[in-house]
């Protein structure tokens, strides 16, 4: 996967506020772009799920997440239908449907409407109860033997963060619980979907990449502190301090990290599902 540098803008339809730490939708599609771009490059591609030659033929897909994958992946497959929720946009662009979907309603589709549904770092955001909604209203309208893909980064716990970052991570779990934001609940996706039984096939993979070790890692490093920069509306204040001093704090990160770079390992993880063929999913 090509990786682009980091100060090419990404440019794509408008989207709606979410409740996220960054409130600059442009700067949103920015880091989302970026992300984006290393997923791709860690997993070799946009599509883990054995879906290929069903989207060649004409699938009907959803996806949960920024809708940067669904305009890669619809230009791939021009026979199929996409749809990017979370979206706004003033028109369709050729196969793909922009939704504007308010996360506390049911999703705008029947019933096993969906052959592959993906999503991507979308959950970090979520309650409990708003996770499980979401999880089965997504189970719903996937038809049965669709496929659920899902992704998702992290750190690695193993790593013990220095001052700055210690800072950072307790600035992170303020802000979630203001919000009441669990943003662990993803990690353990595939425990909810065997307990909620509507699933077979599920599997996982695991790749761990250290920030800063070579071109990737560097790469991974440069967006990483470009995420902790937009931060700063959001996280000064729970922090206590001004946007100067936060300025300096993101410093003392940087110098941290260039100190011990090789040792930050994050993680990058998918998670498919193929939906059993037994009945329709109700409502959560």
């Amino acid at each position: 996967a090509k990786i682009f540098p980091m100060n090419q803008k990404h440019k794509a339809a408008n989207k709606k506020e979410f409740c996220a730490p960054i409130k600059d939708q442009s700067e949103i599609e920015n880091l989302a772009f970026y992300e984006h771009q290393v997923y791709g490059h860690a997993f070799n591609g946009n599509i883990g799920a054995p879906v290929h030659e069903k989207l060649r033929n004409g699938a009907k897909v959803l996806e949960f997440g920024t809708g940067i994958w669904t305009i890669e992946v619809a230009d791939e497959y021009p026979n199929s239908k996409f749809y990017a929720i979370d979206f706004t946009a003033k028109n369709s662009i050729e196969n793909i449907k922009f939704i504007n979907y308010d996360i506390h309603q049911k999703l705008p589709f029947p019933d096993n409407e969906f052959d592959y549904i993906f999503s991507r770092n979308k959950t970090s955001f979520f309650s409990k109860d708003i996770f499980q909604r979401c999880l089965f209203e997504v189970l719903r309208v996937l038809k049965p033997g669709g496929w659920l893909e899902v992704g998702l980064t992290f750190r690695n716990n193993e790593f013990v963060p220095g001052p700055a970052l210690t800072r950072l991570d307790n600035a992170y779990a303020l802000w979630h619980k203001r919000y009441g934001f669990n943003p662990d609940l993803i990690l353990n996706l595939e425990d909810h979907l065997k307990m909620i039984g509507k699933t077979e096939s599920i599997s996982s993979q695991t790749l761990h990449f250290a920030v800063g070790n070579d071109h990737f890692g560097e790469f991974s490093y440069e967006i990483f502190l470009y995420h902790i920069r937009l931060l700063k509306e959001a996280f000064a204040p729970i922090m206590g301090i001004s946007f100067e001093e936060y300025d300096h704090f993101v410093g003392e990160i940087e110098n941290e990290m260039n100190e011990r770079l090789g040792e930050i390992i994050y993680r990058h993880k998918k998670v498919l599902a193929r939906k059993k063929d037994m009945g329709i999913i109700k409502d959560a």
